[in-house]
């Protein structure tokens, strides 16, 4: 199974990895270039116990690709939107 990952950060690293770790082959976007220079050198830009390594494995099994571009060439694909949504004062999410 193919997933992409579109956004790199707390929930779209941490949920590729995991897929990765399952056999899913599974590629993480970011629009950031420097977050996915860094996370392809093994610097985490959030902490969770054990995701540098996880990382770090999946990335040398080939199970788990960084870039900024969507591949068009995946026939298959299941796509998450891991996106930040900006929150108003009152609490309310600005979908805008």
């Amino acid at each position: 199974m193919n997933v992409v990952m579109v956004g790199s950060g707390y929930v779209g690293l941490v949920s590729g990895a995991c897929f990765a770790e399952f056999g899913a082959k599974v590629i993480c976007i970011d629009v950031d270039e420097s977050k996915i220079e860094s996370l392809k050198q093994g610097v985490m830009p959030i902490y969770e116990p054990g995701l540098d390594e996880l990382v770090k494995k999946m990335l040398v099994r080939g199970d788990l690709y960084l870039q900024q571009v969507i591949p068009m060439q995946l026939q298959k694909l299941i796509l998450f939107l891991l996106l930040w949504v900006r929150q108003l004062v009152e609490g309310m999410v600005m979908l805008t």
